[in-house]
């Protein structure tokens, strides 16, 4: 491969690129926790001339339908606008590097309303990869959060498995703490091995 670089935006767990890097592949991890504020990139400035794909998962809490009731405080205090610019920011990278593959993941919600260039989604529920993983593991990630891609991409392979009737782990997590909110918008790993194996 003549370019192994991932640019994964908006990662602080480096779930969604771990496979990468587990395949010798070079990862650019970029997310505000870690210190790098992608509205302070630029991509001519970035330290590689070729990307071969880009993963974005940026902020969704002013952007889904869960929180719908709230939009228009936010339309109007500039949180939506501020969300919005971090998204704008990944096309222009898009944009520039032109990778082989680019995806954008959100919940359901106003984000392709509001940006309408990226298009129309692709839908995928945590089950529904869940087989890619051993039983324990499996059993972790058989739950239902429906969540879109957007992009230019290779849709990875669904290995489904029934819903864990127990209910969902990430269901149950209380409070609004950042921890809480860190480990529900974590990427299932089931997934994430599925779109490495289609997109690598």
């Amino acid at each position: 491969m003549e370019c192994n670089t991932i640019l994964s935006l908006f990662d602080f767990s480096g779930r969604w690129a771990q496979p990468y890097k587990d395949n010798g592949y070079d990862v650019y991890q970029v997310d505000i926790k870690h210190d790098i504020d992608i509205l302070t990139l630029e991509p001519k400035e970035m330290p590689f001339s070729k990307i071969y794909g880009i993963l974005a998962a940026p902020p969704c809490t002013d952007f889904a339908g869960s929180g719908a009731q709230y939009w228009k405080a936010k339309d109007e205090d500039g949180r939506t606008a501020a969300s919005l610019a971090l998204v704008h920011k990944t096309l222009d990278f898009v944009d520039y590097f032109k990778p082989k593959f680019w995806v954008l993941e959100n919940p359901v919600g106003r984000l392709p309303k509001l940006i309408p260039r990226i298009g129309a989604p692709w839908y995928f529920n945590p089950n529904e990869f869940a087989g890619w993983l051993d039983k324990e593991e499996s059993l972790k990630e058989s739950y239902t959060k429906k969540t879109g891609l957007w992009g230019i991409f290779n849709k990875p392979e669904k290995k489904s498995l029934p819903v864990n009737t127990e209910g969902s782990w990430i269901m149950k997590l209380g409070g609004k703490s950042e921890r809480t909110k860190e480990l529900r918008s974590m990427t299932p790993r089931g997934f994430a091995l599925a779109f490495f194996n289609a997109n690598k």
